[in-house]
């Protein structure tokens, strides 16, 4: 008994189960009145604890059970389940209905572990119950395993969720996951209690198995165990648990509520009383059924859930029930009417009893009544507009089981109709609430929204807030989006938008990036945040925001609060555009990419935005993301992914409206701080978006200002801009030739004709000379001179509409003008510094003097520059610019230290000032490569490609060639220089000589003279020490130093190896690599450089437009006027203050209010454009999209095309299979009737035909199978026999027994197997004399056809006959030949080719014996006259014997092998097979005399003349044998041997009864032999 409970689980009650007290403490009641319910609802429960072989209670697994009794209702165990368990009713209620009798093993493994994770998957997403049997077997195992790997899975990341250095799954995470629900509705019968269960709350269960089948025990991982108490079948525990579903179907405890939303369709608020509600309680639960395989119990559990409305989703391709369910539900679908009732009933039937052979045995009423409930699911699978019945088929759909959710909820919701009033709000929001937290939008979308998709409804933001919140319900924000369910403007508010931030599903980069990095919050502190991280433009967030962006108050609190009250502060759309932005940012700052993009297409401005999103995202990848690797990568990505958005965008709008997209560059965004949209795309640095044509093309307006620079060709030449530009400013005239300006057109003016004004052609601003972008002007086809000139003077005319100052003005504002007069005037301060520079001496102080402005110009002008930026390009970095600006300063006051003050206090050297001077020269210089050559199309890519090989490849080089220097320059020293002292000269000399090494090779002191070589003759240590060893305590005076030979060369093999070692390395081996470096590099950033470059024409454009008009040095005149106009403002303003008197007052009230002019502002941006080029956008998206996916579509498809094909070819196979056993069928069908026909015309003897009548059609020969083989002839039919009838499709069977299957004796007698011989010779490549060695091998002797010959065989003259004995017309006919030269059966086909089990080919001749004699009534009397007769006829029997082959009877009969003669032959056998006599002495030449006096020495002696035996011959010609074939029969000659008194015979026969038969219509033998027989009875003149 011990060792039994071993193999069960320990289970233990609770300590707080053991007392009432503990009882009403854990049931928490506010009275005793709900412990007095508890004691009188008579159920009894507690605490399961499992406890396995090596666990402890700590590590047990808990279960909840309770036991109903039979008084108890089910509404107590509802209230239990709610007050004891504590369990509200779930979102839905899973009930898998399945037996473990009927479970048969899934073979295919994946298929369990996919159900097991599309149940955990819908289990994880809701508040979910599964309802199982709770066994320890079939599907409950299944279940109760899935459950466990759950339950292990969430312990792990609860246990690593506790390691702070663990970046997993949060705690709170794993305990947000729904509960784990799974209850077990089992029987007390099948379980065996050790103690009882009548207490209350303290019962202690433990499972044994009782002795019994049924015997079993529960699944551990199960949570919650109904047990029922009575002890009754499993019919009744499928109707308790019926019961108990019904019961769960009503909302245990409180009902679930939701808030009642807005329709804008009365109808659905039709028959409510909820206008007045604003809270609505569920009043149902939904139900789900689950059919895995499943039995006759099932079934009627599947037919219950039916009837009341739940629906079921059975799964085909698992067995038993669900496929028969299936297969019924089907066949009404594709099939109607009578055909569908007759076939189905007897094809399910069929079905049924392969499924359940054991349930129906002999119980046709019970297999009737399952038939019909199965019928009757199928006529339940639609009711009320609804289908409560789907067929999930996991062969069909391989994915089925792991979306195993998703076909739950579709059944759920293809079962539900349209609903109004609170049924609909109930309804629409608990199935809305499923399909989101199950992350099914595509249900949503069909099943729900379409269902309603006639009127608007609005969604509670309590659903959106789980549409925003919850990672991966993307589709479900867009869907809301579009279908207009949620009016943005009403849902975010400063407080809504603080919730969205505190709730995050993953706040982990919120808080450790934006929080903790971007505003350096304390760690572990900052979250959640406070409301004055959203509130008041100088918020935590705007300034977070603007840390990323540069701008600010992007989110104003005020107006999206005002807003959502209704109190707008702004119009309705752009109250929307507003909160939409918010909640851009907001999943921006959240990294919700996904998201993100879904809010992003709803936007007003999908380009402004796309800049925006990518600048955050960009900016936290480079500042803040530094050392997480993979969250930096993921940021740049996005960031990538909409910088190239926003690119596309634009190229839409360019292709669509050149104008409109040049034209929205520079449009002011109000709520992005007024920058204008290509402002925020250097901002956020898109090279790619400013290199657009577009924005090209806007760039070169901006760098023209108001100029047109016009191309004239004149031929042989063209004047480039330049030469225009300096001649317009220096010489004014060419001004009005070569430039005109923009003006303002007014609307009312007559549009000129072409030969009156040029057109500008727009789509030729690509043409390049000095800048990327250039305005080219048409040229009229008129080449005249006289044209020309009209044109010129008119082109000056229309310059004289524009004031001559504004002409000025424009002509040196223009930043192209700007930039030419910089660059020349800084060629003359270049040249100008140089001559200064080069002067010799002291050189000349006012030259001096005059460089120091112009240098001190310069920098003031940097200066300004720098602050205008600063102010109104913060997105600008100065960085470069302030360390320029230190360095210029730096130069000033060193060069007025010592250039200008020593002409007044020499103190210093003037090489030194000279050395200073050339230094800054230099640098100006250099800088002429970046403030100048950078805006030429040549060199500036030239330039950028330049700066990246120096910052990178040549910076690492230098690094690598460092360490090589040194250390070549000090081996190479001390090597050739051994005696030159370690001074500051000795290193300058290693090392310069090294650093030389690069590009001079000095290998002269590698050879020695002859001084230096007496001098290290001797190299000894006494040489370099007097005494002391140490080198601080050494006597220097006595060191052999001298400083004539310090630089001594010393020639050795060492120096030698030193410096071509070095010079191999660098020469050969790192400028090869620094040439490789710069190479790869350049390829690399080649196709890049243009697209850097024309984003940095940008900042070259800005920084001339803050130039100054007049360029250093002349700029102090713009000061001077600057201050001036300082002066000037400051005494207007200060004039406007002092003028207070009245009469100035009304004397400007008065001018003030005639020049009042009323205008009318209204907001006429339209968005709808932006909105159609996302639209397009979206296409193109999706169309890319489908492309990029087509390939592996192809792919998907080619797979299922093979594997249709594959199903299609089984299927095929399986078809010509049917049909090939149908066809044979119906040909044994065909063939079984001829013989039943033969069989019946046999049964009256009377009408049996004659022995050559019934010769004629053989039967036997046709029979299948070929005795003693299992080889099945050809079918041939009565019609078919005859050779002269066409049978077109006869293929017979090829058999020829092998010789050495025969007897040894008889193996030499036996024809070989002439058709394989014939094949090996033909196929046979040899030499005749080859073949005839083949032949002889094989014993070949040709035979014979038609005629008898002698042959000698073994030394023996053996004679085979060959001649048929068959006749016709009197006469022996000739057999003929087949086209291999075989014999051919005269009597027609066998459907068998060969010798067969025959020992000859073509006719094999035999005598038969009809050995009879008169039946008596006792064969020992010797009277003649104890006959018995019959109708007066006497009753004939023969002698036969029993083959031992077969085991059938037939009549003695002798071979012909050539041996012996064929009477010999069958005396031979007659007196083996009859008397078993196995030495026999005949004569092997006996004739037919001899023979029958062989037979008529057995007759009794008996008074008369008449001797009693008569013989004869009876038949001879062709015999029906199952032996024959196509090309070898048997051939017989018959006699009949009759005794018409006693014999002696029974004597020498063993086993007479078995040797002698009557001859009457039941004996059967082989073949023709019936008819033989019948024959001799004929001629005795015998009954038969």
């Amino acid at each position: 008994m011990e060792e039994d409970l071993e193999e069960f689980p320990n289970i233990e009650v609770d300590p707080r189960y053991v007392t009432v007290s503990s009882v009403a403490s854990y049931v928490s009641t506010d009275s005793a009145d709900d412990l007095d319910w508890l004691q009188n609802s008579k159920l009894t429960g507690g605490i399961i604890k499992f406890l396995y072989d090596g666990s402890t209670e700590e590590k047990s697994h808990t279960s909840y059970y309770v036991c109903v009794g039979e008084d108890a209702t089910l509404d107590n165990v509802a209230k239990y389940i709610t007050k004891v368990w504590k369990k509200r009713s779930p979102d839905i209620i899973l009930s898998v209905i399945s037996s473990l009798s009927h479970f048969r093993k899934w073979k295919n493994q994946q298929e369990v572990e996919d159900f097991q994770t599309g149940l955990i998957q819908a289990m994880n997403s809701t508040n979910m119950w599964v309802l199982t049997n709770g066994l320890d077997g079939g599907i409950a195992k299944i279940v109760g395993d899935a459950v466990r790997f759950e339950r292990e899975r969430r312990s792990i990341l609860m246990t690593r969720a506790q390691n702070p250095y663990v970046k997993l799954h949060k705690k709170e995470d794993v305990e947000e996951l729904p509960k784990l629900t799974v209850m077990g509705i089992v029987p007390k019968l099948q379980l065996h209690c050790v103690a009882g269960t009548e207490g209350l709350h303290d019962s202690i269960i433990s499972l044994k198995k009782t002795g019994t089948k049924e015997a079993i025990e529960l699944n551990g991982e199960h949570s919650h165990f109904i047990i029922m108490d009575q002890n009754t079948d499993l019919r009744e525990l499928e109707g308790f648990r019926l019961r108990i579903e019904e019961r769960l179907l009503i909302p245990i405890g409180r009902g679930k509520r939701y808030r009642k939303i807005k329709m804008f369709d009365p109808s659905l608020d039709a028959g409510s009383n909820t206008e007045n509600i604003t809270l609505i309680t569920s009043t149902s639960t939904p139900m789900v059924g689950l059919l895995i395989q499943g039995g006759p119990l099932d079934i009627d559990h599947v037919v219950d859930l039916l009837r009341r409305k739940v629906p079921v989703l059975v799964l085909q391709g698992t067995g038993l029930g669900a496929d028969l369910i299936a297969f019924v539900y089907f066949e009404k679908i594709h099939h109607q009417g009578d055909e569908y009732e007759s076939f189905v009933k007897t094809e399910l039937i069929k079905r049924m009893m392969n499924c359940y052979p054991k349930d129906f045995v002999d119980n046709e009423l019970a297999r009737n009544q399952c038939r019909d409930k199965i019928l009757e699911c199928v006529n339940l699978a639609h009711q009320d507009n609804g289908r409560f019945l789907t067929i999930l088929d996991i062969n069909a759909d391989p994915t089925g089981l792991k979306n195993l959710d998703k076909y739950i909820l579709l059944t759920l919701f293809e079962s539900q109709g349209s609903k109004t009033g609170s049924e609909f709000q109930e309804q629409f929001q608990s199935d809305l609430k499923l399909t989101l937290h199950w992350n099914r939008p595509d249900l949503a979308e069909s099943q729900i929204f379409e269902k309603y998709d006639w009127t608007s409804i609005k969604i509670t933001p309590e659903l959106f807030d789980k549409a925003l919140l919850k990672r991966g319900r993307e589709r479900f924000v867009e869907i809301f989006l579009e279908r207009e369910t949620i009016v943005l403007h009403e849902y975010v508010n400063y407080k809504k938008l603080l919730d969205l931030f505190n709730n995050l599903d993953m706040p982990d980069f919120f808080c450790q990036v934006c929080l903790e990095g971007v505003l350096a919050k304390s760690p572990g502190m900052s979250y959640p945040v406070d409301k004055d991280f959203v509130i008041g433009k100088k918020s935590d967030l705007n300034y977070l925001l603007y840390k990323l962006t540069s701008l600010e108050a992007l989110v104003s609190s005020y107006d999206l609060s005002m807003n959502s009250t209704g109190q707008f502060v702004c119009d309705k759309s752009t109250a929307e555009r507003k909160a939409l932005n918010a909640l851009i940012y907001w999943s921006v700052l959240t990294f919700n990419p996904s998201l993100t993009r879904v809010l992003w297409r709803r936007s007003d401005q999908p380009m402004v935005m796309a800049l925006v999103i990518s600048m955050i995202w960009h900016t936290l990848a480079i500042k803040w993301c530094s050392r997480d690797l993979d969250i930096k990568r993921q940021l740049k990505d996005a960031a990538i992914e909409f910088g190239k958005q926003a690119v596309r965008l634009l190229d839409l709008s360019y292709k669509d409206s050149c104008l409109t997209a040049i034209a929205s560059l520079d449009e002011k965004l109000p709520e992005l701080n007024n920058k204008t949209t290509i402002k925020l795309a250097h901002i956020a640095r898109n090279k790619f978006f400013i290199a657009h044509k577009s924005c090209q093309k806007w760039l070169l307006q901006r760098w023209h200002g108001n100029l047109l620079i016009r191309e004239v060709d004149y031929g042989v030449f063209r004047l480039p801009n330049w030469f225009k530009i300096y001649m317009s400013v220096f010489f004014i005239f060419p001004m009005l030739i070569w430039i005109t300006y923009e003006i303002k057109k007014d609307p009312d003016s007559k549009e000129k004709t072409p030969e009156e004004e040029e057109e500008l052609d727009i789509d030729q601003l690509d043409n390049q000379d000095t800048i990327p972008l250039k305005i080219k002007w048409k040229r009229s086809t008129r080449g005249e001179m006289k044209y020309q000139v009209r044109q010129m003077l008119s082109y000056g005319r229309q310059n004289l509409r524009v004031p001559l100052y504004l002409q000025f003005y424009y002509l040196w504002s223009a930043p192209i003008t700007k930039f030419y007069l910089s660059q020349l005037l800084y060629i003359f301060y270049l040249a100008l510094f140089s001559y200064a520079v080069i002067i010799p001496s002291c050189g000349d102080f006012y030259i001096d003097l005059v460089v120091y402005f112009w240098t001190a110009m310069i920098w003031v002008e940097i200066i300004r520059k720098t602050i205008i930026k600063r102010k109104e390009y913060k997105e600008m970095k100065i960085f470069w610019t302030v360390i320029e600006i230190c360095l210029i300063g730096s130069f000033l006051i060193v060069i007025g230290l010592v250039r200008i003050i020593p002409k007044f206090i020499p103190f210093i050297k003037y090489t030194t000032a000279k050395f200073v001077m050339s230094l800054g020269l230099l640098y100006f210089y250099y800088r002429l490569l970046s403030v100048f050559l950078p805006i030429s199309p040549v060199l500036g890519p030239m330039m950028i490609n330049f700066r990246i090989m120096m910052k990178k490849d040549f910076v690492t080089w230098l690094r690598m060639f460092l360490m090589f220097m040194i250390a070549g320059g000090i081996t190479i020293q001390a090597t050739l220089y051994p005696n030159f002292p370690a001074s500051e000269e000795g290193i300058v000399n290693a090392l310069s000589r090294a650093f030389f090494g690069m590009f001079l090779t000095k290998i002269d002191d590698l050879d020695s003279n002859e001084r230096c070589e007496l001098f290290y003759a001797n190299q000894t240590r006494e040489v370099c020490y007097n005494a002391a060893a140490s080198f601080w305590n050494r006597n220097t005076s006595q060191i052999r130093f001298h400083p004539e030979f310090a630089e001594c060369p010393y020639r050795s093999f060492g120096g030698y190896a030193m410096v071509i070692q070095y010079l191999v390395i660098t020469k050969l081996i790192l400028l090869t690599l620094l040439y490789a470096m710069f190479s790869v590099t350049n390829a690399k950033v080649q196709q890049e450089s243009e697209e850097i470059w024309k984003y940095q024409v940008y900042s070259i454009i800005v920084d001339f437009e803050t130039r100054l008009r007049l360029p250093a040095p002349f700029n102090f005149i713009s000061y001077i006027i600057m201050m001036f106009e300082f002066i000037f403002d400051k005494l207007k303003l200060c004039l406007k203050k002092c003028c207070r008197s009245s009469c100035c007052r009304k004397k400007k009230d008065r001018v003030d209010v005639d020049n009042v002019s009323i205008v009318k502002v209204k907001d006429s941006t339209n968005y709808s454009y932006w909105k159609i080029c996302l639209k397009k956008l979206n296409e193109e998206q999706e169309q890319d999209e489908r492309e990029a996916a087509r390939h592996t579509m192809q792919s998907q498809r080619i797979e299922q095309l093979v594997t249709q094909s594959k199903l299609q070819r089984e299927f095929n196979d399986r078809m010509t299979e049917q049909m090939s056993n149908l066809e044979r069928q119906l040909i044994a069908c065909s063939l079984a009737l001829e013989q039943i026909a033969h069989k019946i015309d046999t049964i009256d003897p009377q009408a049996r035909p004659e022995l050559e009548t019934a010769t004629s059609l053989h039967i036997a020969s046709r029979q299948s199978p070929y005795p003693n083989t299992k080889i099945q002839r050809f079918p041939v039919f009565d019609k078919y026999v005859n050779w002269e009838e066409p049978y077109p499709t006869y293929d017979p069977v090829l058999y020829t027994k092998p010789v050495d299957e025969y007897r040894e004796s008889i193996q030499s007698l036996v024809d070989p197997d002439f058709i394989e011989i014939r094949q090996r010779v033909e196929s046979s490549s040899q030499s005749q004399e080859e073949r005839t060695s083949i032949l002889s091998a094989y014993g070949y002797q040709k035979p014979l056809w038609n005629l008898s010959a002698t042959y000698v065989i073994n030394e023996t003259n053996i004679e085979i006959n060959r001649v048929s004995w068959i006749t016709k017309d009197g006469l022996p006919i000739r057999y003929e030949l087949d086209s291999s030269n075989m014999p051919i059966n005269p009597m027609g086909r066998t459907g068998m080719r060969g010798r067969g089990k025959l020992r000859r080919w073509g006719p094999n001749h035999c005598v038969m014996l009809v050995v009879s004699r008169w039946k008596r009534f006792l064969s020992t009397s010797q009277n003649q006259q104890n006959f018995i007769t019959v109708d007066g006829k006497k009753v004939l029997e023969v002698a036969v014997f029993q083959k031992k082959e077969s085991g059938e009877f037939t009549l003695p009969s002798g071979k012909e092998y050539g041996d012996m003669s064929l009477y010999s032959a069958v005396c031979k056998k007659f007196l083996e097979n009859i008397f078993q006599e196995s030495e026999t002495k005949l004569d092997p030449n006996m004739t037919e005399q001899q023979m029958i006096q062989f037979f008529e020495q057995f007759v009794e002696p008996h008074p008369g003349p008449f001797t009693g035996f008569t013989s004869g011959q009876i038949y001879k010609g062709y015999m029906d044998d199952p032996c024959n074939t196509d090309n070898a029969w048997r051939e017989a000659e018959v006699w009949n041997i009759h005794y018409h008194v006693p014999d002696n015979l029974d004597l020498k026969i063993k086993d007479k009864e078995k040797k002698w038969k009557e001859v009457s219509s039941y004996l059967r033998l082989p073949g023709n032999q019936n008819l033989i027989v019948q024959e001799a009875a004929r001629i005795q003149g015998a009954y038969y």
